[in-house]
């Protein structure tokens, strides 16, 4: 059977796969960092440091040592929390040819979510502002659940889209989208347009990489 010929269920990761956020939360990383008289970083800095979830983020953007304080951590953390809140919606734009592509997929039949260990809050806010009304079916970023590549909240998510979890299909730029698939029992695709690259995808196990969003169409015989 082909790879794809099962899937009814996509589940996008946000960051580095619908679109480039880094810059809005550098905004918000170095609005706490200077409020910290820590260094402020680069959005390779940021880069690097994204995939785990936002307390790994600041963790990793802190100074070495400063980091070491568990309780210094969350407190920096908790600033970052109210800093990224004026910050997150600056990202406005998808990725070139997500929205149609999206839209094509859906119009097709397929049952969409978005599956992101930013905040919650924050996932669904920027989900609403980049993409039309009622595209995705769920939209769920990190809350109390564990996070990715914890396979716990993309089974809900299959669950939620009434599907078995083999039935769908985890699209992310990330070797952690990878590993939750595959802890899951779901398809990994890869998309390398994102903040990792085509290597790492591959070496992570991904069962499928795109690197255009195009190719997403092509997997399932489709034409933009």
């Amino acid at each position: 059977m082909n790879k794809t010929e099962q899937i009814k269920g996509l589940i996008f990761d946000l960051d580095g796969t619908i679109a480039d956020t880094i810059a809005a939360i550098r905004d918000g990383i170095n609005e706490t960092m200077v409020h910290y008289g820590y260094p402020e970083r680069s959005y390779e800095d940021v880069r690097r440091a994204i995939g785990n979830g936002a307390r790994l983020l600041v963790k990793r953007c802190m100074p070495e040592d400063k980091a070491q304080d568990k309780a210094l951590a969350e407190e920096v953390f908790a600033y970052y929390h109210e800093a990224y809140a004026r910050t997150y919606l600056h990202t406005r734009e998808c990725y070139d040819g997500i929205p149609e592509t999206i839209a094509i997929l859906k119009k097709r039949g397929f049952r969409m979510a978005v599956l992101s260990n930013k905040q919650d809050k924050y996932t669904k806010g920027l989900i609403e502002q980049l993409l039309p009304p009622d595209t995705m079916a769920v939209v769920m970023g990190q809350t109390a659940l564990p996070t990715k590549p914890d396979p716990t909240v993309s089974c809900l998510i299959a669950q939620n889209l009434g599907l078995e979890p083999q039935e769908c299909a985890m699209i992310g730029d990330s070797e952690v989208d990878i590993q939750t698939a595959q802890n899951a029992g779901m398809l990994a695709i890869g998309c390398s347009w994102g903040y990792r690259g085509r290597e790492a995808l591959i070496d992570a196990g991904a069962d499928i990489v795109v690197d255009e969003v195009r190719e997403l169409l092509a997997l399932w015989n489709m034409e933009s």
